[in-house]
């Protein structure tokens, strides 16, 4: 599953905003659901580093200057531009792959014990650049539209969605910590920002100081007495990840409605975290 924010968590459809969209996804108010969130197990960030310090060298040659090192970048048509690219779609199929492989570790999990069986609302990746079209300034443009610290969220009847979600548009997933909610979000018509909107909460304090303040310890008992059941491995990692380290997701959601980037579908409270 991979350390940091990522996580497999068990949770409970506390509130229900848009009954047609979420009937659609499949939610319904006390369902239980499964939302997990990783990647690609720190191969998409030494892709970053390796082609950050190519891409480094090579900008004096087509002109480029950038404020921050870490914006370094190259023509997407240059030898550098399509390496990164073809590295970056192997750590997004990495990921993805890695995810269905969790996905159906719960769903055994959950048929064995429980006699069930999950379906899938939504998988979407995180972080990446995708090639998409966009009107800008009254003209349609093919653009490579890198999304970090978002997530896309498409419109309803977008071409790229398929025909059962056209009427609801995209759901979002937008997690917020392991001691409060998460949220399912779907795309809105006109929607800025590329249809793209926040990919979680975000954080108020960085790892090193919440686990300088934080007692992982205290943190498992304080959950535990909230009825979130917690598995992580190691205390200093459940401290790093304390809901004390996160923006209130709500209000997070309530700002990004209130933008005109999504709307509001369900909100989910954890019952049960396993965190790497």
């Amino acid at each position: 599953m991979g350390s940091g924010n990522h996580f497999l968590e068990v949770q409970v459809v506390q509130e229900v905003f848009d009954p047609a969209a979420a009937e659609l996804f499949g939610l319904a108010r006390g369902q239980v659901c499964v939302m997990i969130h990783c990647g690609s197990r720190g191969l998409g960030h030494q892709i970053c580093g390796d082609h950050v310090r190519v891409m480094d060298t090579a900008m004096a040659r087509y002109g480029i200057i950038v404020p921050d090192r870490q914006l370094a970048c190259a023509p997407i048509g240059s030898p550098q531009g399509r390496a990164y690219l073809g590295a970056m779609a192997a750590a997004a199929n990495y990921a993805r792959a890695n995810r269905q492989l969790l996905t159906e570790a719960a769903r055994r999990v959950f048929t064995a014990v429980a006699g069930i069986k999950l379906e899938l609302v939504y998988d979407i990746s995180h972080n990446l650049a995708k090639i998409e079209t966009h009107e800008v300034s009254g003209r349609s443009l093919r653009l490579c539209m890198h999304r970090k610290g978002a997530t896309r969220a498409l419109p309803p009847g977008h071409s790229d969605l398929p025909a059962e979600l056209a009427r609801a548009g995209q759901p979002v997933l937008i997690p917020g910590s392991m001691g409060t909610a998460s949220h399912v979000l779907a795309g809105v018509a006109g929607g800025g920002a590329f249809y793209s909107t926040c990919h979680g909460a975000g954080r108020v304090m960085s790892r090193h100081q919440a686990a300088g303040s934080i007692s992982g310890p205290a943190l498992r008992q304080r959950l535990e007495a909230d009825g979130i059941a917690v598995r992580g491995a190691s205390a200093r990692g459940l401290a790093e990840e304390a809901p004390a380290a996160y923006k209130d997701v709500d209000q997070v959601v309530m700002a990004a409605a209130a933008a005109g980037l999504c709307r509001k579908v369900a909100r989910l409270v954890p019952v049960g975290v396993v965190k790497g």
